[in-house]
């Protein structure tokens, strides 16, 4: 058993768990070394399954081994500051994608050009003064922030287009702009001074404003594209993204260009051993008493049933690794403040009793997190309240129907998306964003509803009792996950239903 008082399973976002430990108790995955090591560059995940965590770690490691790394984190270039700055593509009626990419790699090009020179100091001698020279006559002090250098190349070429200049005037500046012939010269001295020690650029998660725009579209693709023109420079400068799943998936502009940079990109997922271990570590991390222990031990002296406490969990997640710590965070402090002593253990009623709340933040998150592609998420969730947690095939098509006709009240902002569209297609939605899951392992649990019986989202300690063989148990069974169209029964996920049965 251990102190509570001084048990913490971390913060949720890697940004703020940075100061805290996390390079101690960060889990080297597979996407972690094919990122570190170069193999991989671009970094695709949901919310909440680690790539801040991932980035945070490389930066932290290669500063440490001596190398150059430049952080832009999402603060840095938010959208919703452009957003404001720029002409809109519906007023401005021209094609941004091309100037965005231009403005992104020119960004990109004096942020490395700044870190170079900060770390070789004021070059004096050869090609690689010029760079000095520029940034001394152009970049000194006037941006406020390094998002000013690509907003203010961004309104020269805007102003090109928008401006009143004659065909070929027009032309002849859009191309000295799209070249970047203000600083092709200096390319090849900067890559010369990359190559004594390297540079890394990580640019982190920008989705900071986004509303699903052209603008915001080609906001995120022209830095797609930036990255991979300027990966192509040299291989002593690495320029590496991340990006939300949902992103990656809905931008046309960057699904085209993936296809020819597919082994580049690296897509995050977990299994339970995983994340198994990423909660042993941060129990290790915190408690003296666990310092050398086992992942297996270290969630025995936690937990007082820590299989079946684990199993229940995942149960309830999509295998995010922020969504198990803000469980285990709700129910430690629950046991806390609960507890009749500080050395007791956390409790199955713990982890029961704190599952209303973690599951209606969940849900509410992951309906905020698709809200532009499918706006109203949560209500459709919400009309899913009388209904039972197993749901025949047959009989999800004709609630779907009833969805789509109209027949069903949904939230206003859902219509757009869900009026009239086949009930596959809604059921297509709803398998992806994880609220429908395979339920033909229990097809008599549709009789139960949540007024009924025992069901996948209100299981009790003595319905289901894994054996506490630890790592083996948590890992056993493992299987090719179904696809909607071969499953004969859905059950709407017991993180999602037990929001819905408390409505």
């Amino acid at each position: 058993m251990v102190d509570l008082a001084r048990l913490s399973f971390g913060a949720a976002a890697a940004e703020r768990d940075v100061r805290r430990g996390l390079d101690a108790y960060f889990i080297e995955s597979s996407a972690y070394t094919q990122m570190n090591a170069g193999t991989k560059t671009i970094l695709v995940a949901n919310r909440g399954a680690g790539k801040s965590a991932i980035f945070k770690t490389i930066a932290h490691r290669q500063r440490d081994a001596g190398g150059s790394v430049i952080e832009l984190a999402p603060e840095d270039y938010s959208y919703e500051f452009l957003s404001a700055a720029m002409t809109r593509e519906l007023d401005g009626a021209w094609a941004k994608l091309g100037a965005y990419a231009t403005a992104w790699k020119y960004l990109l090009l004096i942020l490395i050009m700044k870190e170079v020179t900060r770390r070789h100091g004021r070059l004096r001698r050869g090609a690689e003064s010029q760079i000095y020279a520029y940034l001394r006559d152009n970049h000194a002090g006037a941006a406020t922030t390094t998002f000013d250098s690509f907003v203010s190349y961004l309104r020269r070429i805007e102003s090109v287009k928008l401006g009143r200049f004659e065909a070929g005037v027009r032309t002849r500046e859009l191309a000295h702009l799209y070249k970047l012939q203000e600083i092709e010269h200096l390319v090849p001295p900067l890559i010369r001074l990359c190559e004594r020690t390297g540079v890394t650029v990580l640019v982190d998660e920008l989705d900071r404003g986004w509303d699903a725009s052209e603008d915001a579209q080609a906001f995120v693709a022209g830095l797609f594209q930036a990255c991979m023109a300027v990966n192509d420079l040299s291989p002593s400068l690495r320029v590496c993204m991340s990006l939300r799943k949902e992103l990656y998936d809905s931008i046309p502009a960057i699904y085209d260009d993936a296809q020819k940079f597919r082994d580049l990109i690296e897509v995050i997922s977990w299994d339970r051993e995983g994340l198994w271990r990423l909660i042993a570590g941060r129990i290790r991390h915190t408690t003296a008493d666990c310092r050398h222990r086992s992942d297996d031990d270290c969630w025995k002296a936690v937990f007082t049933r820590p299989v079946w406490s684990f199993q229940y969990m995942a149960d309830r997640a999509l295998g995010r690794p922020r969504e198990i710590i803000q469980y285990c965070s709700h129910a430690l402090d629950y046991a806390r403040a609960n507890s009749p002593r500080p050395s007791a253990r956390i409790t199955p009623k713990d982890i029961r009793a704190v599952e209303s709340t973690y599951s209606a933040e969940r849900t509410r998150d992951i309906a905020a997190e698709y809200r532009f592609q499918y706006p109203g998420l949560l209500g459709v969730f919400q009309a899913f309240r009388s209904g039972p947690d197993v749901w025949s095939r047959e009989r999800l098509e004709l609630f779907l129907l009833d969805l789509a006709t109209g027949s069903v009240g949904l939230a206003p902002q859902a219509l757009p998306w869900i009026d009239s569209r086949e009930p596959d297609v809604i059921l297509q939605v709803l398998w992806e964003v994880g609220f429908l899951t395979s339920g033909d392992e229990a097809p008599a649990a549709s009789a139960h509803t949540a007024q009924g019986g025992p069901t996948a989202a209100s299981v009790s300690e003595a319905d289901w009792s894994p054996p506490e063989g630890g790592l083996q148990s948590v890992s056993a069974g493992r299987q090719v996950p179904p696809t909607p169209h071969s499953v004969t029964h859905f059950r709407i996920h017991p993180m999602f239903y037990r929001y819905v049965a408390d409505r």
